[in-house]
């Protein structure tokens, strides 16, 4: 709604300038009873019209879907429109108005003493003056400049719009591939996770079990939206957390720290919980000391996530996953939050930190 009234205040606007650019218009509306104004009016209503007609239903229905041929014919047709149309709906028109020769009435006789009539009164000149007569040259040409230019624009706005389509789907597609190549790599991990409690029989399995069905009811229902509430995803981060805590011991120095109210704020699903995958396969060695630290904070419509591990497990042995979900991780963040975010790392070989803050409007 707020787009078509964009549309009528532009169409308005526009209408204004045949009259203010009219050598007839003297600040009243009685230019509108000049019939040269009235024929350049008419064909810049038709000007405008046609540029919308164009780009709404011309370029969309026939050049896109490359019927060429009727797609000529209608511009040509429009072309004659804008043509004749306007010199066809003003008062004087050509030849309108004009006497036929058989119409003319010849002299009247007179005799030597009778002076005859002025020339003005035998031929009357009110439709030979300037611009009551136009040749089809000329309406043609009169009409060419504007038509083109709205021709060209249209089709330039056109071309715009389908780049403008064709990159959006594309990194839609390109989007919900990253999600796709996600979602197994974390459930992948978290059944690892399981599966280490049922080894050793750990009286923790059965809640683990709980929070993993918490956590794939999260991927199924959240995974189509490009958008999550945030405290719905720091739900599935904590979920995830306590599934990682499971199979650690007293050796992991681990803190978790939220600061801030998620009010209505939303966030693209899964883009940090990769960080925090990563450090329990890097920061937690049962041999040991090993620290994380996960902390998040919320300032007014920033989200500033943090994640610092010390690096007590180096030898990774499905590294290649982790650098694939890093990967996948990382982009997934430029796709959506493009110009919106800051990403940091620090490593010393002996410490690794993730500092990302997100602007989430």
């Amino acid at each position: 709604m707020k787009k078509i009234g964009q549309h009528i205040i532009l169409i308005l606007l526009l209408l204004t300038i045949p009259i203010v650019s009219s050598p007839d218009f003297d600040g009243t509306l009685s230019v509108f009873r000049v019939s040269p104004f009235q024929r350049e009016f008419i064909r810049f209503v038709f000007v405008v019209l046609f540029f919308y007609v164009n780009l709404n239903l011309f370029l969309p229905k026939l050049y896109s879907q490359k019927k060429y041929v009727l797609f000529v014919i209608c511009i040509l047709i429009c072309f004659g429109i804008m043509v004749f149309v306007p010199n066809y709906l003003t008062a004087e028109n050509g030849m309108a108005g004009r006497p036929f020769p058989s119409q003319m009435q010849p002299p009247a006789a007179h005799s030597p003493g009778n002076i005859p009539p002025p020339m003005e009164e035998r031929f009357p000149r009110k439709n030979f003056e300037p611009g009551n007569h136009i040749s089809y040259g000329q309406m043609i040409f009169s009409s060419l400049l504007p038509f083109l230019f709205s021709f060209l624009s249209s089709l330039f706005i056109f071309k715009n719009i389908e780049k403008k389509e064709l990159e959006r789907s594309k990194a839609k597609a390109e989007l919900l591939s990253l999600k796709y190549q996600l979602q197994p790599h974390f459930l992948f991990n978290i059944l690892n996770s399981i599966y280490s409690l049922a080894l050793f029989k750990s009286d923790d399995a059965p809640n683990g079990i709980l929070k993993l069905s918490n956590v794939m009811r999260y991927v199924v229902q959240e995974s189509s939206k490009d958008f999550v509430k945030l405290s719905q995803e720091i739900d599935y981060l904590k979920d995830y957390i306590a599934l990682q805590l499971i199979r650690t011991d007293s050796s992991l120095d681990f803190s978790y720290t939220e600061i801030g109210e998620t009010k209505d704020l939303q966030i693209a699903p899964f883009i940090l919980v990769n960080f925090i995958e990563n450090a329990f396969k890097y920061g937690f060695n049962a041999e040991e000391k090993s620290k994380i630290a996960v902390k998040l904070i919320i300032e007014e419509n920033t989200l500033h996530f943090n994640v610092f591990n010390n690096i007590v497990n180096p030898t990774i042995t499905d590294e290649n996953s982790l650098k694939i979900g890093m990967k996948n991780t990382l982009e997934h963040l430029h796709q959506v939050y493009q110009g919106k975010y800051t990403f940091n790392t620090q490593h010393n070989g002996k410490t690794f930190e993730v500092d990302l803050k997100i602007n989430l409007l």
